[in-house]
């Protein structure tokens, strides 16, 4: 159809203009992918499942446009709203009911029907967290009850809140498809996981607790992967969902990494910080291989502390910061300038052998 045959049913009553631009959306994101696969895509292959040529770009769609915005702030006002009169009237099991079947009809409205990302992120939210909620005050109803002693509560809180919501976030994304909910089934899993460790031995959790995180951080960074690695181009909703993935992943392996490689950031030293910075620098180089950038921004606040700690023992406390700030700005912008070069030079300097068939494609800087 041509542009003025859109314009044409509009004026016709037959759709409205907001059909009319997802029509459009729809046609140009298949001729695209078109071109990207030399074959054409059956009628199932949507716009929202598609993804732009270029993987270097790491695009994921968060607003399509200010209406998102606009619902979002209503969502979250809504459930301000829902919060408040629940402490009011002292009715937490009833706020967490409504806000699981709120969550879940405005969902249909809004996620199924109209498909709006930023709403559709903010009311997957709602509903795992309003799921949790309910599940917690449920094992605090046990403990007052006599069912569960007032010590084990707490463990068990975690166990049930991270079951319900792993339960939510899955029926959730069967439904209605928002990429996010990978991430928050995987979160509610590894709370459900350390809930049973606490119940089990909490000693081993206490003591251990960098360790636990870092093997969980690796597991949803392999997760992440394998999503990745099925989709190297980057052309259907898996890559959002390794996105929101990576984003998990990525401070429950950086994080511990920092904490035992340096003993913790309370005294930090000299040869802490030039650590710290090696570590950045090899999370670098692994975003650059994967081309996620997830890895590097968990980093940068570790990277500024660092930065800032040896800057000010060359200059006086009222430029350290500054400085540190300058330095950090000129790595972040250098990185973006420079992604698709940095991956052109590495990628093919590493024996990566038939992994890099699994990897998304280099894009040299003067491909478009």
């Amino acid at each position: 159809m041509r542009e003025d045959d859109l314009d044409a049913a509009v004026a016709e009553g037959i759709i409205d203009r907001a059909q009319a631009i997802r029509l459009r959306h729809l046609a140009d994101t298949r001729r695209i992918a078109e071109k990207a696969s030399g074959a054409a895509l059956p009628p199932t292959f949507a716009a929202e499942d598609s993804r732009p040529v270029d993987p270097d770009d790491e695009r994921f769609r968060l607003i399509g446009g200010f209406n998102d915005v606009f619902v979002t702030i209503g969502v979250c006002l809504l459930a301000g709203a829902l919060l408040g009169l629940a402490r009011v009237l002292g009715l937490d099991e009833a706020f967490a009911l409504v806000g699981l079947i709120v969550a879940w009809g405005l969902a249909e409205w809004f996620s199924r029907r109209m498909r709006l990302a930023l709403p559709s992120i903010a009311l997957a939210v709602m509903f795992a967290g309003s799921a949790g909620l309910l599940a917690g005050i449920g094992v605090d109803a046990a403990v007052r009850r006599g069912l569960i002693t007032r010590s084990s509560g707490e463990d068990w809180t975690f166990v049930a809140i991270g079951i319900a919501v792993m339960l939510a976030s899955r029926l959730h994304r069967w439904r209605f498809g928002v990429p996010i909910n990978s991430a928050i089934t995987a979160a509610g899993g590894i709370a459900t996981i350390i809930g049973l460790l606490l119940v089990a031995a909490p000693d081993l959790v206490r003591n251990h607790l960098n360790w636990i995180a870092f093997i969980a951080g690796l597991i949803v960074f392999a997760v992440a992967m394998r999503a990745d690695m099925g989709d190297p181009r980057r052309l259907t909703r898996r890559s959002d969902s390794a996105f929101w993935l990576h984003l998990l992943a990525a401070p429950l392996i950086v994080h511990p990494v920092i904490q035992l490689a340096t003993g913790g950031l309370g005294q930090l030293s000299t040869l802490q910080a030039l650590i710290i910075l090696v570590l950045f620098v090899l999370l670098g180089l692994i975003a650059l291989v994967i081309d996620r950038r997830a890895l590097l921004v968990s980093g940068l606040s570790y990277a500024g502390i660092a930065i800032a700690y040896l800057v000010a023992q060359k200059v006086s406390d009222g430029l350290g910061l500054p400085l540190a700030l300058l330095g950090l700005a000129i790595v972040v912008l250098g990185l973006s300038a420079g992604w698709r070069s940095l991956r052109a030079w590495l990628v093919p300097l590493l024996p990566l052998g038939r992994l890099t068939d699994n990897l998304p494609p280099i894009a040299l800087p003067d491909a478009r």
